[in-house]
């Protein structure tokens, strides 16, 4: 039996196959319009999910990229910085070395005195440059600021604020880079070696473990003088002695001289007065009073008492004996073990615990002992100062391998943000490559669809019968 499609089927049949062709010719239309191929998830669900991911990452370098492009001023502008303090550490470098010349008067010391003083208060600045309203150098403390002035034991001395802490940037997902350097690493970086002694008094270290930083003075105080003189001959009130430990004192009458130790021969003035000072061979004095001498010779031993104090507040006594005798500063905190059985003179020694001194101390030490040089004496002042230029020499190094590892920094940067926009590039076209229409293959299937459509359009309509006459046959 022949089965005969009723008008409804056919009403269905066309009305569906034009839905379906006008749902592609708009999907076309679309696609050319947009030139993307997905425009919606329905579209391609296993491309929106590859599109997805990759867009995923494309955010993630991008907030990398953006990371290391505002982190980049940053590290440029502490180079630039560094590269003035370096340029000025140099400059220092030849201060020093002239101050160093034991020729020089004391106008002219006071000269380098006051240059090395400007350069002192320009490194500072430095050291504490900003970015913007942050600090460069305090760490990662960046509201702090890195160095301050302060006044400690009655010396200046510049006191670290920051941390040790170094700012870090991602730059990939697990990858991190430093980009800062603390301001201690820089300018006052600590790596102790040993505890270094000046050479006035005889003093030496002791056999006791130290512990400390930058620089102290050792206090060493004359307490007094006792011996036996004779021949009228008297301990004389109007002079500061500074002899410690016992000496040999011998009045010749013959000659008319003093002497003191192993020290010089002394004239003793005619008229005799009441303060001639006798100094010995490490440069111990002791004042006598002579107005009564009755010009007979003796020979007798003189013996001096000493106290020591790391913080010119607290002495103690000592005997000359001990190999270590331990001294603390309440100031500061800092330990020193001494040997005393070499101990010859009162002065104050400079103490230095080496590897520990920042750049300020040591550039304030070398101005003080340059206008200090009359009275510590000529070789004394260059010892002084050789020593702190040794101090001086390592900060400078500590300094310049900063300056190395921020140049370094820079440089890789630079180098990681490249590398990542050129990554971002090469994903953006991968998921142009998923996503975008191929423009020329978009075209041919609108041209298609619209052909199509017309076509299931006529067919349609010669399908679907509109004369009443058709439905009586």
């Amino acid at each position: 039996m022949q089965l005969r499609p009723t008008q409804s089927t056919i009403y269905d049949l066309v009305r569906r196959g034009l839905s379906s062709n006008t749902s592609k010719l708009v999907r076309a239309q679309e696609q050319t319009s947009s030139g993307r191929r997905i425009l919606r998830p329905s579209d391609d669900a296993a491309g929106t999910s590859v599109a997805m991911s990759l867009r995923r990452q494309i955010g993630n370098l991008d907030s990398f990229v953006s990371a290391t492009s505002n982190v980049r001023p940053q590290v440029d502008q502490a180079a630039a910085r560094l590269e003035e303090a370096s340029g000025l550490m140099t400059e220092a470098r030849e201060l020093i070395i002239q101050g160093m010349n034991g020729s020089l008067g004391a106008d002219d010391r006071e000269q380098i005195a006051a240059q090395i003083e400007l350069v002192y208060g320009r490194l500072l600045d430095v050291a504490n440059s900003q970015s913007g309203d942050r600090y460069l150098f305090s760490g990662t403390a960046t509201n702090t600021r890195p160095f301050e002035v302060q006044n400690v034991g009655g010396e200046q001395r510049v006191v670290y604020q920051g941390n040790k802490d170094a700012q870090r940037v991602l730059i990939g997902r697990e990858t991190s880079l430093l980009v800062s350097a603390s301001g201690e690493e820089l300018f006052a970086s600590y790596d102790y070696t040993e505890t270094r002694y000046g050479s006035l008094s005889g003093i030496a270290g002791g056999t006791g473990g130290d512990s400390g930083y930058g620089y102290e003075s050792l206090h060493i105080r004359q307490d007094g003088t006792s011996g036996a003189l004779q021949a009228g001959v008297a301990f004389s009130a109007l002079g500061t002695d500074t002899v410690v430990g016992d000496r040999a004192l011998v009045v010749d009458a013959a000659t008319r001289s003093v002497q003191l130790g192993g020290g010089a021969a002394f004239p003793i003035p005619n008229p005799t007065t009441s303060n001639v000072r006798v100094v010995d061979e490490n440069g111990a004095a002791v004042h006598f009073d002579f107005s009564a001498w009755d010009g007979s010779s003796f020979t007798t031993t003189v013996t001096g008492a000493a106290s020591l104090s790391l913080d010119g507040a607290n002495y103690t006594a000592v005997t000359l004996a001990e190999t270590n005798l331990q001294l603390v500063a309440s100031d500061s905190g800092n330990v020193i073990h001494v040997d005393t059985t070499g101990l010859v003179r009162a002065a104050r020694e400079q103490v230095t615990f080496g590897g520990t001194p920042n750049v300020f101390d040591t550039l304030q030490g070398i101005v003080d002992d340059l206008r200090a040089g009359d009275s510590t004496g000529r070789p004394e002042m260059v010892s002084r100062i050789g020593g702190r230029l040794r101090e001086f020499d390592r900060s400078q190094s500590d300094l310049l391998l900063g300056l190395g590892k921020l140049g370094a920094t820079s440089k890789r940067i630079q180098t990681s943000e490249e590398r990542l926009q050129n990554l971002s590039v090469e994903l953006r076209g991968l998921v142009s490559n998923v996503e975008d229409a191929d423009f020329s293959e978009t075209a041919l299937d609108l041209t298609r669809a619209e052909q199509t459509l017309q076509l299931a359009q006529a067919t349609g309509a010669r399908i679907i019968q509109q004369s009443f006459l058709n439905f009586l046959r």
